[in-house]
Parts: C-alpha cells; structure tokens; sequence
C-alpha cells in the first residue's frame, strides 16, 4: 500500500481543533445563532412585525443550534475513531490495498454525507411538524408579518433536521463499512482474539454519539420546560420515556453493528478449526483404544476443541464491556432523564 497517499489517520483534521468537542461546536453555534435571532428578532419588532412568541422561538432557535453543532461536530470524530480503528488492524489486514485505500479516503472526509438529499427532505419534515404543531405557516398566509420575526426559527429547524439526518446517515453507512471490513478483510489469529478489540472500540464510540445525542435531546424539553413554560401532557411524558428507551435501543444497536461483520469471520473460523480437530479424533468405537494407546495425544485433541469453542465470539474487551453499561446508565441517572421520569410519575399519581 501505498503510505504516501495514505492519510494520518491521528492527525486527522488537526486544523480544526472547535470541531473537536461537539460541546463546544454545539455551544458556539447555538451562541452565535441566538445573537442573529434577537437582532432579526429586535429589528422586526421594531416595525412591528415581531414574532408573536419571541421568547419561545429564542429558546428553540438556542437548543436547535446547540443539536446542529453536535451533528457538526460529531461527523469528525466518528471519522477519526475509524481511521484508528483501522489503523489498529493495519497488520492483519489482507493485502488487497485498494479497497482499503478508499475506504481511508473515505473517512478521512470531515464532512456530512448526502446533504443535497437530506437538506430537502429536512425542509419537507420541518414544514410538516411546523404547521401540525405551531400552524406556523397557516399564520403567516394570515398575518404576513410574522414571517420576518420567526424566520430565523424555522430555517433553524430545517438545518437541524437536514445536519441529523445526514449524522444518521453517516453513522450507519460508516458502520456497514467497518461490519463489511471484519467480515471479508481480517485475518483471525483465534488464539489472539484480543487483537480485534479495535471493531469493538469503535462500536463504542458509535454508541457514545447515541447516547450523547440522548442526553441533548432530554436536556431539550428540560429547558424548554423550564424557560418556555411549556407543560408537558401525561401521554408527553410517556413519550419521553420511550424514546429515551429507543435510544438505548439504538445505542446498543450502534455498538454491536460494527461488530457482526467480525463476529461472523470468528464463528466460520471456530468451526472450521474444530470440524479439523474432530477429524482427527478417533471414532466412538475407538476412544476406548486411543485413550489405552496414545491417551496424551487423545487428551490434546479434545482440550484443543474445547478452547476453540470456548472462544468468544464478540471482539469486546471486559473493559470495553464496563464502559458500554456506564455509557447506558449516564443517560439514566442524569438530571435530565430523571425530570422527564418524575414528571411522568407526577401526573400519574396526582
């Protein structure tokens, strides 16, 4: 292969050291989008076409950023954590080095995926949920002047759902390609296992944006709770709590996609090495002599295919393990999950 044209995967998008952190990117586009709001919004005001729920749409324009910053900056670091992942498997990778190369230069672009499809399809759900919800645009075909003051609002909506839908994307086209690498492009040591840990740590930096992306969505409704006097119904809050159980579903589901690939490789490989160490057992008839003539040997054999078929056949570590059960209990036992629980339980009983 050739290392010239091979990017390094550890200096990945050095120059941009914000997009590093999807709390920072998070927090300075949601900064810098509020202060665009309220002077669209003090500018409209003034010729008397603010938006009739200034308040509300600031708060909304302040946490849409906050998720469309994460999605910025998340598509990086689900770059880089790939490119380590093969960086780490660079030596039992099988030597066809053109379908590695590109997937390299596949990750080694920071940028979203598919946006000239996901920002249309963006528009249409934010135009459906905007009028469904607020009659957003049904009020602007009545009182034109509205349109001016909670612009700002809607086409912070827009790219939010085109960024997270992209961010989806990525994640999912991102991990079939690892899944597809494990499965065709490995070579499996069965007695050194321990050296494909890479797919799993990298399953885990899969379900580490879920969940952070949880955590976002809960503190959301908090806030907008909290600031907008928004109060949310008893069947709201049992829809929180199940989407705060699908997205530990899908935490989970992230890490283990990346992994079936692997995960397949290992079976195939178990069995074949122990279908070679049955054949080389005696038959039933003949145990009883092999174990009178040759009982070491006889003794080997068996230990041997027990080992193999005692080998796990998922590439995590223990403390990969440990880290996956910390991911899913944060969202749990944060403040923001546990609002969306009391408030549910709160409403139930009075």
């Amino acid at each position: 292969m050739g290392d010239a044209k091979s990017p390094n995967p550890l200096a990945f998008n050095a120059r941009f050291p914000l997009l590093h952190s999807p709390a920072v990117a998070g927090a300075t586009l949601a900064i810098v989008s509020t202060a665009l709001w309220a002077a669209l919004e003090g500018w409209a005001s003034v010729l008397g076409a603010g938006s009739a729920s200034a308040l509300t749409d600031g708060v909304f324009v302040m946490l849409l950023m906050l998720q469309a910053g994460y999605y910025l900056s998340v598509a990086p670091l689900l770059r880089r954590a790939a490119l380590r992942c093969i960086d780490d498997l660079r030596p039992l990778l099988l030597s066809e080095s053109g379908e590695l190369d590109r997937m390299v230069q596949r990750f080694s672009s920071a940028k979203l995926p598919y946006l000239r499809w996901t920002l249309p399809l963006g528009a249409l759900i934010t135009v459906v949920l905007q009028e469904l919800q607020l009659q957003r645009f049904s009020n602007w075909m009545a009182s034109p002047s509205f349109a001016l003051g909670e612009l700002v609002t809607v086409l912070a909506a827009w790219l939010t759902w085109g960024l997270g839908l992209s961010a989806a994307t990525l994640m999912i086209t991102d991990a079939a390609a690892i899944r597809h690498l494990g499965r065709n492009a490995v070579t499996i040591d069965l007695m050194r296992i321990e050296r494909l840990t890479a797919f799993s740590r990298y399953g885990l930096q899969l379900s580490g944006a879920v969940v952070g992306l949880m955590a976002l969505w809960a503190v959301s409704l908090v806030l907008i709770d909290a600031f907008v006097g928004v109060s949310w119904g008893q069947t709201t809050g049992y829809v929180g709590l199940l989407m705060v159980a699908i997205y530990l579903c899908l935490a989970i589901a992230a890490f283990v996609y990346p992994q079936l690939g692997v995960r397949h490789h290992i079976r195939h490989q178990k069995e074949r090495v122990c279908h070679q160490l049955t054949d080389l057992l005696p038959s039933s008839d003949q145990a009883v002599l092999a174990a009178g003539s040759d009982p070491e040997r006889l003794a080997a054999l068996l230990s041997s295919r027990n080992q193999i078929q005692a080998i796990p056949e998922w590439p995590a570590g223990q403390h990969t393990r440990v880290r996956l059960v910390a991911y899913l209990l944060v969202p749990l036992l944060s403040w923001s999950a546990a609002a969306l629980v009391e408030e549910a339980v709160s409403r139930l009983i009075g």
